[in-house]
């Protein structure tokens, strides 16, 4: 990472318990709670970071706003004429620069990848190395059900846009988006909603509207975050009636917020970027890998199962766990099990959080144990597995007064999402992994 100093991999794991049963850790549209029974912008609260950030905006004037959304789980074919008419995107690119698709980083799940598009850091840099993240300085664990643990500070490394962009005196809103409930840096968004999936979609668009036309103090960076395709395809199926559903609903919103832009008289003059943090894949209850026919579960704490398994053995047990899983017959030709300090350098994903063994899946089998299975089963799709897979890659879509027309781009890096936007910005990037020479030549009108 340039810039940055390797962050230290020793310290290993100490903390010893049962496994739990395996929890599909990413699935259909998460119910995080929120904290204070609803929305909580806080735009209106004078002792709020609106408040404390209100002097700052005035120090940097962008040529034009930018609006980052995120459509959990929407694969590149999802524009398909399998899926239905799409008008709206198909407005947007015409008038943009579509991507044959956006590769995520690994694993390709929601946190690390939604943290990466914000950050442009590796999970090996920022430290949100999957859903379910184990810290053993801490003894804590991160996880995506619990938002009492997502407002720690302590969990987020490098600097988010909307930090990088108050920094800068501009004013940055948050209608969800991972690592947006917690101060980083000694900064918050100035408005930032907290997850709560009940809000119904058409609140979430009119909200964002309303920041970026204020007459008096607009919104210069913001964020809108969708899960419903994400949750459509776990339980359904990429090709099912229900992403086809989900697909219309998100060509809707897009509908009603280029209506709003339009009303207000800034279409022509915003940043739009569509993007997905990972794609797709069906799964198959005909390849399932049982951790418990391998090894002991009682000898191990399983942080993390499938398809990524992040295991903490018991003290003493490490070179019994990793033998019996390297040497293991049945199913050893379907994954690849490594020790943390081998993990091969191209995942990214070497951090001191990462578990003692590492398992990974090859796609499509699931990682889970036999009394999980025999009670739940699987879903019906999933992802989380290697980004080489064209099915894991999400999508991308950008238009505005910066962005090519009517352009069509190779495969982009997510990596490089945050030095794109900076860039649109006109501020200064925090340190970073990613290439604004890789992705402006790609999408930049002038580059």
């Amino acid at each position: 990472m340039k810039h940055l100093p390797t962050l230290l991999l020793t310290l290993p794991l100490l903390l010893f318990a049962c496994a739990p049963e395996p929890a599909q850790n990413d699935t259909p549209d998460p119910e995080i709670p929120n904290l204070n029974g609803g929305p909580d912008s806080d735009a209106d609260n004078p002792d709020s970071d609106a408040a404390s950030n209100a002097d700052n905006h005035a120090e940097v004037e962008p040529r034009y706003p930018v609006l980052l959304i995120g459509m959990d789980g929407f694969k590149p074919e999802y524009l398909g004429e399998d899926y239905g008419s799409t008008p709206n995107f198909d407005r947007l690119i015409e008038a943009g620069v579509l991507a044959e698709s956006l590769k995520p980083v690994f694993p390709t799940k929601t946190f690390p990848n939604l943290y990466s598009i914000v950050t442009g850091l590796y999970p090996e840099n920022h430290g949100i190395i999957s859903n379910t993240v184990y810290d053993p300085d801490r003894g804590e664990t991160l996880r995506m059900f619990d938002a009492d643990s997502q407002e720690q500070s302590h969990w987020w490394g490098g600097e988010p846009i909307w930090v990088t962009a108050e920094k800068a005196g501009l004013k940055a809103s948050t209608f969800f988006w991972v690592g947006s409930e917690a101060e980083v840096g000694g900064y918050r968004p100035t408005n930032h909603v907290a997850y709560n999936s009940a809000i119904p979609h058409s609140n979430r668009v009119d909200q964002v509207l309303q920041w970026l036309t204020d007459d008096e103090d607009p919104t210069h960076f913001a964020t809108l975050y969708f899960s419903r395709p994400d949750g459509a395809g776990h339980s359904h199926g990429p090709r099912s009636q229900q992403v086809a559903n989900a697909v219309a609903d998100m060509d809707a919103q897009l509908g009603r917020l280029i209506d709003g832009l339009e009303d207000a008289g800034i279409w022509p003059d915003i940043n739009l970027l569509i993007v997905s943090d990972h794609g797709m894949v069906e799964l198959d209850p005909d390849k399932v890998i049982f951790l418990d026919q391998i090894i002991d579960l009682q000898d191990v704490f399983v942080v993390d199962w499938t398809p990524v398994a992040m295991l903490s053995p018991r003290a003493g047990f490490a070179d019994l766990i990793f033998h019996q899983l390297d040497e293991h017959q049945q199913w050893r030709d379907h994954y690849q099990v490594f020790r943390r300090d081998d993990l091969p350098e191209h995942y990214h994903l070497r951090h001191r959080r990462l578990p003692e063994i590492v398992m990974i899946a090859d796609m499509p089998y699931t990682i889970t144990s036999t009394q999980y299975f025999n009670s739940t089963g699987l879903m019906a799709a999933s992802h989380g597995f290697d980004p080489e897979y064209p099915e894991m890659r999400g999508f991308f879509l950008a238009a505005g007064p910066d962005f090519r027309q009517d352009h069509r781009a190779p495969t982009l890096e997510l990596v490089d999402l945050y030095e794109l936007m900076v860039h649109l910005l006109g501020v200064d990037p925090a340190d970073n992994d990613g290439s604004l020479e890789r992705i402006g030549s790609q999408v930049l009108r002038d580059f």
